[in-house]
């Protein structure tokens, strides 16, 4: 029985990064990858090997039964969280099916979900392009890699808020919201449209592929914030929030990425005691047993899992 792993998060620096996530470096940092098959487990016996080193060693004891075996990592989960300062570019990831096409037989597609964690007053998502526009007005802003954005929906959002993204769906992050985002194990982005920035090596439009990629009709699913229970559920997997005390069981099935949000959390199970900090995450292996999670007043705890 391999017992809940701590991982070392991955900063990367960003043109569009805030300062919520780390103190400023170089570039100011707008990514931390918190759980994902390319991050070190940071203690205990398996210290310094990858999640995906330790999923393709252990199998079924570390990532469950509902993983399924196929192209692309064994650790089958991705979890960041963004502090974007500016907007990020207008972009679109791939399904599995096109993933494989455009890239490889061993690519996956990129279907994510966010959490809206903190919120600016004012603060917006541009999900989806809106009801009115033509699927061939799109297209044609998208070969000229300008004014996308003017096509997409703009929703406004606040704390509690969740969204999944289908693969195929035009998005992008506005400045001042803080998201958790929960992911397929693939970093596959075509960006269409940089507010009109020019392409650049270090920052390229990807337009035959975002125009392969793009499900023009495609729709997020939003879930105003409120009520503790399932966020998102889709076929790559299932985000839940609790507030409360209860007790968590990955029965052998699915490994568990728990996220603490708001207070501390305190997580117990058989043989182990673990306290997750605001924004800590800790990977919860399918082998680990039932648990317990006791929210500090004001904390809620994300549970990200298979289906």
């Amino acid at each position: 029985m391999l017992t809940p792993l701590r991982v070392v998060p991955l900063a990367k620096e960003r043109v569009w990064g805030g300062s919520r996530l780390r103190p400023p470096r170089a570039l100011p940092i707008g990514e931390l990858w918190v759980a994902g098959p390319w991050l070190e487990i940071a203690a205990g016996v398996h210290a310094g090997r990858t999640l995906e080193e330790l999923a393709a060693e252990r199998g079924q004891s570390l990532v469950g039964t509902a993983a399924h075996p196929g192209p692309g990592p064994r650790f089958p989960l991705l979890v960041k969280l963004l502090d974007p300062a500016a907007w990020l570019s207008v972009q679109v990831h791939p399904d599995d099916a096109r993933a494989r096409a455009l890239v490889g037989p061993d690519a996956v597609g990129k279907a994510e979900a966010w959490y809206v964690l903190d919120a600016d007053p004012g603060a917006e998502l541009l999900v989806g392009i809106r009801p009115s526009v033509r699927q061939a007005d799109v297209r044609e802003a998208m070969r000229r890699g300008s004014a996308t954005a003017e096509l997409l929906a703009r929703q406004a959002v606040e704390a509690g808020d969740a969204v999944l993204l289908p693969p195929g769906t035009l998005h992008a992050v506005g400045p001042g919201v803080l998201l958790y985002e929960l992911q397929q194990p693939s970093d596959l982005t075509y960006r269409v449209d940089d507010w009109g920035r020019p392409a650049s090596l270090e920052r390229p439009l990807h337009t035959a592929e975002a125009l392969a990629s793009v499900v023009p009709d495609s729709r997020p699913q939003v879930r105003r914030g409120g009520e503790p229970g399932r966020l998102v559920s889709c076929a790559q997997f299932t985000l839940d929030v609790l507030d409360a005390d209860g007790r968590l069981d990955p029965g052998g099935r699915t490994l568990q990425v728990l996220t603490a949000v708001g207070a501390s959390i305190e997580l117990s199970g058989p043989g182990w005691d673990e306290r997750l900090e605001p924004l800590e995450s800790l990977v919860v292996p399918a082998s680990a047993g039932a648990y317990d999670v006791l929210p500090d007043p004001g904390g809620r705890v994300l549970v990200a899992a298979l289906p």
